[in-house]
């Protein structure tokens, strides 16, 4: 188990399939008030998917062990901004992600 959890295509598969879900997951969120913002606020989980394989990428040069940590921090921080943009109320104001 261990071979699988140190392996970069296992890693770097499990950190998009992840990005995929959170953003079906903004993608189907209600935007109906908030404007050209909504743009924005849709790709914020593939950014942060991009940013987690940047970063796990370049810790792979430095540490050889435990890299399979900064892909599963990474996967959960996509999918709890997933859910908290999902569950945001965009009709009051787009400050309540702020």
């Amino acid at each position: 188990m261990t071979q699988k959890l140190n392996d970069v295509k296992f890693n770097a598969i499990a950190i998009i399939i992840a990005e995929i879900i959170a953003c079906s997951i903004t993608f189907s969120a209600d935007y109906s008030g908030a404007g050209m913002q909504a743009i924005i606020i849709k790709w914020i989980p593939a950014i942060i998917g991009v940013l987690t394989l940047f970063i796990y990428f370049a810790s792979r040069l430095v540490l050889k062990k435990y890299n399979w940590g900064i892909s599963l921090l990474g996967i959960i921080i996509m999918l709890v901004v997933a859910i908290k943009i999902y569950n945001t109320d965009f009709s009051e104001s787009i400050s309540a992600l702020l």
